[in-house]
């Protein structure tokens, strides 16, 4: 049988591929025509792109990015430490996004930003069908009674299945939050200002004021908790959530924007990362809870916790002896100074400013 055409060097600009499509066509071996995907020539360039029915958006976007970059399967797959099947089970769906996939890829193929937020658009869409093949049998069963009986389930059972999400919601104030959160084992004033002490301590010298909040969760968090990651969604995805974690995961989401703003140091959103730093930290292992009605205790509220932790983990107890007001306090601590305003109050009423 007569081997591929060989194209030369000087026409591998996409206008002449156009015109020496018709011969590709024709002088290709006949088994070649029925491959998925791309296929090369020994010595050339790329011919002739078919159309991957199987591949989920997420598969299309991953696929199109690694060969741009000459990467094959086997060259992904050593990188991520995968075998190549696992791989190449991703890209065509076989099996579900893992979690941090996306961050593992970002860095072993060290794309841009907009090759990420690309990638990450395609996630969002592959995510929105969800597969229920690989669950076992009893698994399946409840998924797809829970599905039928949607309708039938009580409000407060509906509304205590919601606040496994924990979330912080868009234009809701530090400490004046009008959402209640979950019942959560109880931790006082005093073993919460502790405790954002130690944290303080496993990540910043004790003479660091302000706390590099979006430096630990990008780059230091995940020497201790090696399967921690960030996940960044849409406005269009999170609505008016800013930030959530997950019951159980190993991640915090947060909304684009918030991302963004905590890391160019917008000091709302840096509260906010801190306040979410707080659910991942206490409350992640809540797997069911309850709404907090007015006879529970505040400090069973999960909401009134990450406050009351993050305000302490942004400006310390240890520190706060060293300004003279609560603005003063806001700009060494990179803090929204109405957070810091509470703060002064509540240190002033402890007594650790005289």
């Amino acid at each position: 049988m007569r081997g591929p055409r060989i194209i030369p060097a000087n026409l591998r600009q996409r206008r002449s591929l156009t015109l020496l499509q018709p011969l590709a066509d024709k002088f290709l071996p006949f088994w070649l025509i029925f491959l998925r995907g791309w296929f090369l020539l020994p010595g050339t360039t790329i011919l002739r792109r078919f159309a991957m029915a199987k591949l989920t958006p997420f598969g299309v976007e991953l696929r199109k990015l690694r060969l741009d970059k000459d990467m094959r399967l086997l060259d992904l797959a050593a990188k991520l430490d995968q075998s190549t099947a696992f791989v190449s089970a991703i890209e065509t769906g076989r099996k579900q996004i893992p979690d941090g996939y996306l961050h593992k890829i970002s860095q072993a193929m060290n794309l841009s930003a907009e090759e990420i937020r690309r990638l990450r658009g395609a996630a969002e869409k592959t995510r929105k069908e969800v597969r229920v093949d690989n669950l076992r049998g009893e698994q399946r069963e409840l998924v797809a009674a829970f599905a039928r009986k949607l309708d039938d389930v009580p409000n407060d059972l509906m509304e205590a299945l919601k606040k496994i999400v924990l979330k912080s919601i868009g234009g809701e104030a530090p400490f004046f939050r009008k959402r209640r959160g979950i019942v959560v084992p109880p931790m006082s004033t005093d073993k919460l200002r502790r405790f954002a002490e130690k944290i303080r301590e496993v990540f910043v010298p004790n003479d660091h004021i302000e706390f590099p909040i979006m430096e630990v969760l990008e780059f230091k968090l995940n020497k201790i908790i090696p399967e921690f990651f960030i996940d960044v969604e849409t406005a269009a995805v999170m609505g008016d959530d800013e930030g959530r974690v997950l019951a159980g995961s190993n991640s915090i989401i947060f909304r684009e924007d918030v991302y963004e703003g905590a890391c160019r140091g917008n000091r709302r959103d840096r509260f906010t990362a801190c306040h979410e730093f707080a659910h991942f930290l206490m409350h992640r292992d809540v797997k069911f809870a309850r709404s907090r009605e007015d006879t529970d205790k505040i400090y069973t509220d999960s909401e009134w916790q990450a406050d009351e932790f993050a305000g302490s983990l942004m400006l310390s107890s240890r520190h706060v002896h060293l300004f003279a007001s609560s603005d003063a306090a806001a700009e060494a601590c990179n803090m929204n100074p109405a957070a810091a305003r509470v703060m002064w109050s509540k240190y002033v009423k402890e007594g650790r400013i005289k």
